[in-house]
């Protein structure tokens, strides 16, 4: 099922406070709600969305997972002309099929704003290294900029 966004219909995405290699996610569109904890082992997921919007802002496709040990999310990013898709998967480990739980469709305003915003108050959070890593500045640097040029377009 896809849901269009309508202008007042933007995702909501909460980053939490991590604690020992482990991070709350909120996400929330709509009547769909998905709480989780995200796992920074193998690769640290807030650092896999900062490169996502980049792609995607460069009219790329991108794709991540939220890793959950031993299951995963996966978020799929499609630009689709004016507007992006989002697909969400699961499953419960790495060696199941994933199964399509949810699917958006919406404007740059309505999803990808949201998010690089949740990143960027993240990245302002005070951060133990051992709990978890800030997101690379030069890759969050280079999202302002794209996010700053597509504001001016």
């Amino acid at each position: 099922m896809i849901k269009n966004l309508k202008k007042t219909d933007k995702i909501e995405l909460n980053l939490g406070n991590p604690k020992h290699g482990w991070l709350q996610i909120e996400f929330k569109h709509i009547e769909f709600e998905l709480n989780f904890n995200a796992s920074a082992v193998p690769k640290i997921p807030t650092d896999l969305l900062c490169e996502c919007l980049i792609s995607i802002l460069k009219g790329l496709e991108a794709k991540m997972y939220w890793f959950l040990e031993p299951g995963y999310y996966l978020f799929e990013f499609i630009p689709n002309g004016e507007t992006i898709d989002i697909l969400i998967a699961s499953s419960n480990d790495s060696t199941s099929k994933q199964k399509e739980i949810y699917k958006i469709s919406g404007s740059y305003d309505s999803i990808i704003l949201p998010m690089y915003r949740s990143l960027k108050k993240f990245n302002t959070i005070e951060l133990n290294e051992l709990d978890w890593k800030k997101i690379n500045s030069e890759k969050l640097n280079k999202l302002a900029e794209l996010v700053n040029e597509k504001k001016r377009v």
